[in-house]
């Protein structure tokens, strides 16, 4: 009866060592699993981040890569304008120099062309004075000498005196008489009634003559 007894118990004590053992190795497998769900999840998460991460990116790089080409385009539009307005200031002012510069020739022109009255009369007094004394004579040479200061002036603005040793040129002369003559050939100037002059290649009054037949 006492075997019986015991080997009853030795059943038991097995039989809850086997269930404690079932009942650990279920705890453990249901820990290992719950265990791992959570990485796989937070590592899908990741790579999903990752791949939101480099989109946000290549989306900004792109973004500002747009920007820089606008950027780009707006600063060459600039720079054609103000170099356009430049071009256009440079030749503004260009066109007003030579604006100025034609206008101060044509007053010094008119100025000229009124001073020369001035210089012919000088010349007829010069060239028809009478014998004088020594005193009237040094009263003259301050006359010429006042008349080539005036000349120089004049010069020096451009006047030069028109030639008229040759033939006619109806460019530069005027012809308001003419006669036979036996030492100058026909075509050619025989005197000189007024002098011309020209103002800086131009002509400023054409010189007065008389042309032989």
């Amino acid at each position: 009866m006492a075997d019986k007894t015991q080997e009853t118990t030795t059943q038991e004590t097995t039989t809850t060592d086997l269930s404690a053992d079932a009942a650990t190795s279920t705890s453990f497998d249901a820990t290992s699993s719950d265990g791992m769900e959570p990485i796989a999840e937070e590592q899908l998460n990741g790579a999903e981040s990752v791949e939101l991460d480099a989109a946000a990116l290549l989306d900004t790089v792109a973004r500002l890569e747009s920007e820089l080409a606008e950027a780009r385009q707006e600063c060459a539009e600039i720079t054609e304008k103000s170099q356009r307005l430049a071009a256009e200031f440079q030749n503004s002012r260009r066109r007003q120099e030579r604006q100025l510069a034609e206008e101060m020739e044509r007053v010094s022109a008119h100025i000229i062309k009124r001073l020369l009255p001035v210089i012919d009369d000088f010349d007829l007094a010069l060239a028809n004075t009478p014998p004088l004394d020594e005193a009237q004579q040094a009263w003259v040479e301050g006359l010429i000498q006042i008349q080539r200061k005036l000349r120089s002036v004049l010069e020096e603005e451009g006047l030069t005196p028109i030639t008229t040793d040759g033939a006619f040129d109806p460019t530069l002369h005027e012809a308001i008489a003419s006669a036979p003559s036996d030492e100058i050939e026909s075509g050619h100037i025989i005197e000189t009634l007024r002098s011309g002059y020209m103002l800086k290649g131009r002509v400023l009054r054409p010189a007065l003559v008389r042309v032989a037949l």
